[in-house]
């Protein structure tokens, strides 16, 4: 009887609470093209320990692209990759570290919560004839622009012992 006991402490100190963050929003992707972008990263809440969450990700319709913003000591950012990436209107591609796109007023993730959330791109991606497209699909992603977009950040909650999280959410569909 007591080592049942000790189990069902044990098991609730060991329980967490997993939460999806997630938004959609209609954008134009970096070929001019409308699309819808969904933005998501999980989070564990430890009844024991600190909190757990990342990275973002950034998914646009049509794209072979998932973009993923990391913790650094610039924030949460978004690096670009050498080969793949370039600021608009400039012909070489960015340098490697290069900070491509950036969540406003965060610094770290675990601190994000539902509600408004600022995220700016600031480069494109990079098409030529020799980069790979079947069909629709290309490596383009959100527009870049001065401007941050906002995306309007849901959460969904989910408490369990044995660590099961909620499901990503599915990428966007291509309108053709």
């Amino acid at each position: 009887m007591r080592a049942i006991a000790w189990l069902v402490v044990l098991g609730l100190f060991s329980g967490c609470t997993h939460l999806l963050y997630h938004a959609e929003l209609d954008t134009m992707n970096s070929e001019g093209d409308a699309r819808k972008s969904v933005l998501y990263w999980f989070k564990t809440d430890k009844l024991i320990g600190d909190p757990k969450a990342g990275p973002i990700l950034l998914m646009t319709a049509c794209s072979t692209r998932r973009i993923h913003f990391d913790e650094t000591e610039n924030g949460i950012v978004f690096r670009g990759t050498p080969g793949q990436d370039r600021i608009p209107g400039q012909s070489g591609t960015v340098t490697e570290g290069a900070i491509c796109g950036k969540i406003e007023f965060g610094s770290r993730i675990t601190d994000l919560q539902a509600g408004p959330l600022l995220l700016t791109i600031s480069c494109e991606a990079m098409n030529d004839e020799f980069g790979i497209r079947t069909g629709l699909f290309s490596p383009s992603y959100l527009q870049a622009s001065e401007l941050p977009y906002q995306f309007e950040v849901q959460e969904e909650r989910d408490w369990s012992i044995l660590g099961r999280t909620p499901d990503a959410p599915e990428p966007p569909t291509c309108p053709y």
